[in-house]
C-alpha cells in the first residue's frame, strides 16, 4: 500500500508542512460550515427557511461578483497585503451578522451585512497558487498535490456542514456561524503566515484586458463547465436530503450526503496516481461524462440503501473533473493573473452549487424528491455536452500556453 501511494511522497516538499497544511485545512474547514451554519442559524431565529436561503443567496452572489476582483488584487499586491484585510473584514461582518440574528433586526440589514461577503478571500485558491509556485516546472507533482488538495477540500465538505448544523442545532443558533468564523480567521492567519510559500507578485510588461483573466482563451468555457460541475453537487445535497425525509429516515441524510462526498475524496486520491505530465485538456471530455454516466442510475434508486452505494460511485468521478480545471487552469493564464484565473473557475464552481440547490428545490416542491434527481442528472449531461463542444477550443488553448510540444498523457 505504501508503494501504492508512493507519489504522494512529494507533499514532503512543502516547507514546513505541518504549519501549512494544518493552516489550510482549518481555513477551509470553517469556509465549508458557512452555508449551513448561516442558514440554521436564521431560519431557527426567524422561522423562515425563505429569508435564510435568501441570505445564504445574496451572500454566494456577493462572492461571486467580488472574488475575482479581489483576486485580482492579490496577483497585483501580493496574498498577505490583501486576504489579511479582506479576511479581517469578512470575519466582522459574519461576527456581525451573529449579532443581528440575535437581535431579530428585520430581514433586510441581514441582506446588507450579507454582502460583506463579497471581499471573502478563497483559502482553497490561496493554497493552490502556492503549490503552483513551488511546482509549476515539475507538472507531474503538481498534478499530484493537486489530488491530494482537491481530497482535503472534499473531506472538509463532508465534516463542515455536519458540524455547522449541529452545532447550531445542539448548542445556540448562532454557534455554528461563529466556531466557522473562528476556524477561518485562524487558518487563514495560519496560512499567511507561512510566508515561506507565498508566491511572489509577479509584474508583467503586458498590458492586460479591463475584463482580466475572464479573456483568456478557454477559460471561461472552464468555469461553465464547472458551474454545472457544481449544480451537480448543489442538486445532489438537496434532493438527498428530501429523499431521506421522504423515506422516513431523515437524520440520515446528513450520511448520505456524506457518501457522495466520500465518493469523490476517494477519487480524487486515486486520480493523483495518475500521470498528468502532458497535455490533459482532452480529459475534461473523458470526466465529465463518467460524472453523467455514473450519476444517471440514481434516477431509478429503489431506496434508501442501494441511494448509498449510487452515490458513492458517482461521486468518484466528480474529484477528478475538478483536478482536471483546476490544473488547467494554472496552464491556460500567465502567471500574474493566477489567482484571478484560478478564483474564476472556482467561482463559476460556486454559482452552480446555488443554482443546482435552487432548482432541486423548485423541482421537489412540485414533482417531489425521486423525480428531482433529474436536476443533478441534467446538469451532468450538460456539462459533458459542452465540455464536448468546447474541446477543440480547450485542446488549442492548452497547446498555445504550452507553447512547445509536450508529451501526450497516458
Amino acid at each position: 500500500m505504501r508503494r501504492f501511494f508512493a507519489p504522494y511522497r512529494v507533499l514532503r516538499v512543502m516547507p514546513s508542512a505541518p504549519h501549512f497544511f494544518a493552516s489550510a485545512y482549518v481555513a477551509r474547514l470553517g469556509t465549508s460550515m458557512f452555508g449551513v451554519a448561516i442558514v440554521v442559524m436564521i431560519a431557527t431565529r426567524y422561522d423562515s427557511y425563505a429569508l435564510a436561503g435568501l441570505v445564504s443567496f445574496v451572500g454566494l452572489i456577493s462572492m461571486a461578483m467580488g472574488g475575482p476582483l479581489v483576486a485580482r488584487a492579490i496577483d497585483r499586491f501580493g496574498q498577505r497585503r490583501i486576504a489579511l484585510p479582506a479576511g479581517l473584514v469578512v470575519g466582522c461582518c459574519l461576527l456581525a451578522l451573529t449579532v443581528e440574528a440575535y437581535a431579530g433586526v428585520p430581514g433586510w440589514v441581514l441582506l446588507v451585512t450579507a454582502l460583506g461577503q463579497a471581499v471573502a478571500p478563497n483559502p482553497s485558491t490561496l493554497v493552490r497558487t502556492r503549490w503552483t509556485h513551488l511546482l509549476r516546472e515539475r507538472p507531474a507533482d503538481l498534478h499530484v498535490a493537486t489530488s491530494f488538495e482537491q481530497a482535503a477540500e472534499e473531506s472538509c465538505f463532508v465534516l463542515g456542514p455536519a458540524l455547522g448544523a449541529a452545532l447550531a442545532s445542539w448548542l445556540f443558533p448562532e454557534a455554528g456561524v461563529l466556531v466557522a468564523t473562528t476556524l477561518f480567521l485562524v487558518g487563514l492567519l495560519g496560512l499567511l503566515a507561512h510566508r515561506v510559500s507565498e508566491p511572489p507578485v509577479h509584474v508583467s510588461d503586458e498590458k492586460h484586458h479591463v475584463l482580466g483573466a475572464f479573456t483568456t482563451p478557454g477559460l471561461l468555457g472552464l468555469a461553465v463547465t464547472l458551474t454545472l460541475t457544481g449544480a451537480v453537487f448543489g442538486g445532489m445535497d438537496v434532493v438527498v436530503l428530501a429523499y431521506a425525509e421522504d423515506n422516513g429516515v431523515k437524520a440520515l441524510g446528513g450520511a448520505l450526503v456524506g457518501f457522495f462526498a466520500a465518493g469523490s475524496l476517494v477519487g480524487g486520491l486515486l486520480y493523483g496516481l495518475v500521470p498528468a505530465d502532458g497535455r490533459i485538456a482532452r480529459r475534461m471530455t473523458v470526466w465529465t461524462f463518467a460524472m453523467f454516466a455514473l450519476l444517471a442510475p440514481v434516477l431509478w434508486v429503489p431506496n434508501i440503501p442501494v441511494l448509498a452505494v449510487n452515490g458513492f460511485v458517482a461521486g468518484l468521478a466528480i474529484a477528478p473533473t475538478l483536478i482536471t480545471a483546476m490544473t488547467l487552469c494554472p496552464r491556460l493564464v500567465p502567471t500574474s493573473q493566477l489567482n484571478e484565473g484560478m478564483t474564476i473557475v472556482v467561482t463559476g464552481l460556486l454559482i452552480g452549487v446555488g443554482v443546482g440547490s435552487a432548482a432541486a428545490g423548485q423541482v421537489i416542491e412540485s414533482y417531489g424528491a425521486h423525480r428531482a434527481f433529474l436536476v443533478p442528472v441534467a446538469a451532468a449531461a450538460l456539462a459533458f455536452v459542452l465540455a464536448l463542444l468546447g474541446r477543440s477550443r480547450l485542446v488549442a488553448a492548452e497547446r498555445r500556453a504550452l507553447g512547445s510540444p509536450v508529451p501526450v498523457a497516458r
